[in-house]
């Protein structure tokens, strides 16, 4: 991965100015993980940050399964199978073991399977599961706590060529043009930037993947903010339509620097499914502790996190002095050790001042403390806030 990395960034011109150190963050290492192939894309294009994706008008025709889960259980019980076990299995000895075995293990213990919650609806023209072309694509589980909702996927294929890759990319087709991804909608809204993972392969030879959508600071398919209106809803129910797949091998590169790709085949796989949020934990506790011009504010526990509202400063100003107005941000255990970042939404105020929430995986932990340290080599200590949740 760093050849293909360090080619891009050859074309790219870019000031890090006192940003000397090279490591990054626990916070920053998720996210860049979860999204490092199409930051390659996006680097190498010169698009903006936030992932735009390419809608438009679906072609293909596809042959349409449909709730199998109440149809056929045999079949639906081999599609469904211990999704949640084989992302487990698939992080062993991988970089990042630890960081995804306890996310999959905690939201695989508090997810629901899809085609129950497909089975609360009726005459709603729920799919699940669909086939096309030789592919299978499921929808296996999904969890919401009206903060961040994830659902699992498998896709099972009888193309050779896509069997031969250590992973698979979906995309949806717009025009004749390649989108970034799938497109995804959420009670006819179309959104952009939620964190989608390419299936990976697994041992029996099927590919999984959990995907996850922000619901904090949802965007439209042109990246201005939308409201979903989450507070007053029981119920959402989430397109996601594909029409490219593509397969890699994570460890070959090809004469321009991309990942070797196996295979590709086309078709259409439209996915509509429901997701029940689920705020029967939630629970709101006050904190407001401040330290040098920082104050936590509360905390919401949910099911699998723990959402952190706190007050920034502007940091560009005088004490901290920071040009670029961008310190380093963690929730730690009693140990020291960073949560692991989950979501967020940032309102920054028209006086350099900021409202954030930071939502992190929590299993609970009731010692607890916010931080704040510079960017530079010397990562000096701005705030360090302790507090507990009961």
């Amino acid at each position: 991965m760093k050849k293909t990395i360090y080619q891009l960034l050859n074309d790219v011109e870019t000031d890090f100015g006192k940003y000397e150190q090279d490591e990054l963050s626990v916070q920053e290492k998720d996210r860049h993980k979860q999204t490092v192939l199409r930051e390659v894309k996006r680097m190498k294009n010169n698009k903006r940050k936030a992932w735009k994706i390419v809608a438009g008008t679906a072609a293909a025709c596809a042959a349409m399964i449909g709730t199998v889960s109440l149809a056929n259980p045999v079949f639906a019980n081999e599609i469904f199978s211990s999704v949640f076990g084989s992302l487990v299995e698939n992080a062993r000895g991988s970089k990042y073991e630890k960081e995804d075995t306890d996310l999959y293990t905690k939201i695989g213990k508090n997810a629901e399977a899809v085609q129950e919650e497909a089975g609360k609806g009726e005459g709603d023209g729920y799919v699940t599961v669909m086939e096309n072309n030789g592919v299978t694509i499921s929808v296996s589980d999904v969890y919401c706590d009206g903060y961040v909702l994830y659902f699992t996927t498998t896709l099972k294929t009888e193309d050779e060529k896509l069997n031969q890759a250590d992973g698979i990319l979906a995309r949806i087709m717009s025009e004749g043009n390649k989108g970034d991804g799938p497109a995804i909608s959420i009670d006819g809204t179309q959104l952009a930037g939620y964190s989608e993972r390419p299936f990976e392969k697994t041992k029996d030879g099927s590919f999984v993947a959990m995907n996850q959508i922000d619901l904090m600071s949802p965007a439209d398919s042109s990246e201005k903010d939308v409201d979903l209106g989450i507070d007053s809803k029981e119920t959402l129910v989430v397109n996601w339509d594909l029409s490219e797949l593509s397969g890699y091998l994570w460890d070959q590169w090809d004469a321009s620097g991309e990942y070797m790709q196996t295979g590709e085949t086309k078709g259409q796989w439209n996915l509509r499914f429901p997701v029940t949020i689920d705020r029967s934990h939630n629970q709101t506790y006050a904190i407001n502790k401040e330290d040098n011009g920082v104050r936590v504010k509360n905390a919401v526990k949910t099911k699998a996190g723990l959402v952190v509202e706190v007050e920034l400063p502007d940091f560009t100003k005088a004490p901290y002095n920071d040009p670029y107005n961008d310190p380093d941000l963690a929730v730690k255990d009693k140990n020291g050790t960073c949560l692991q970042w989950m979501n967020q939404k940032t309102m920054q105020h028209d006086d350099g001042t900021a409202t954030m929430q930071i939502m992190v995986l929590y299993d609970g932990e009731k010692d607890l403390s916010f931080e704040v340290t510079t960017k530079d080599e010397d990562q000096i200590t701005l705030a360090d806030i302790g507090f507990q949740i009961p």
